[in-house]
């Protein structure tokens, strides 16, 4: 498949990606990677396998754009959070509904319902702010700074639930979250 990569055309196809990945040992799970391929039974954050695919240099290219060659090419990503055992610490709020957050100030409009949707920002390898939308699997977007992001992740949820609409499908069920403090 040909992929345009920073200015770079590109040709690389599933097989390339598990040659790339036989032989090579996944960089270590530090915290910086936040998704993941499992191929050959192993987990490898998914800069480093288009990395060993291209020989590009990491900062050559974004996590999205990695997440997007290897989802066009059939892979799944997975997302890798570390987790502590049990649900200890004290939850500042939960909800059965994570569409229940709203930026401050929002208003109903007439040309559509204003929805409350959770936005999760984390910032990337490469210094990039990176915004997901939790209740939307797949909506994510980025900016250099953190209100880049959310201008951006805001219009690929407008894009998201307009998708939605088109295709007479329900938004996806709600979810509960809960933030935990931890002592360091």
């Amino acid at each position: 498949m040909n992929f345009m990569l920073r200015g770079a055309a590109l040709s690389i196809t599933s097989s390339d990606i598990l040659r790339a990945t036989r032989d090579a040992s996944p960089a270590p799970i530090d915290g910086r990677n936040k998704y993941f391929l499992e191929v050959h039974g192993r987990r490898f954050p998914i800069k480093q396998v288009v990395r060993l695919v291209t020989g590009l240099p990491s900062i050559g290219f974004t996590a999205q754009d990695a997440h997007r060659i290897l989802t066009r090419l059939g892979f799944e990503i997975f997302e890798g959070r570390v987790r502590s055992p049990g649900n200890a610490g004290t939850p500042r709020h939960a909800s059965s509904d994570p569409a229940s957050f709203v930026e401050p100030g929002a208003t109903h409009q007439d040309d559509g319902e204003v929805r409350r949707l959770l936005v999760v920002f984390q910032t990337d390898e490469d210094g990039w702010e990176v915004a997901s939308c939790p209740a939307l699997p797949g909506c994510h977007s980025q900016g250099r700074t953190r209100e880049e992001a959310l201008d951006n992740v805001r219009e690929a949820i407008r894009g998201y639930l307009a998708s939605l609409r088109e295709h007479d499908a329900a938004p996806p069920p709600s979810s509960e979250y809960q933030i935990v403090e931890v002592r360091s």
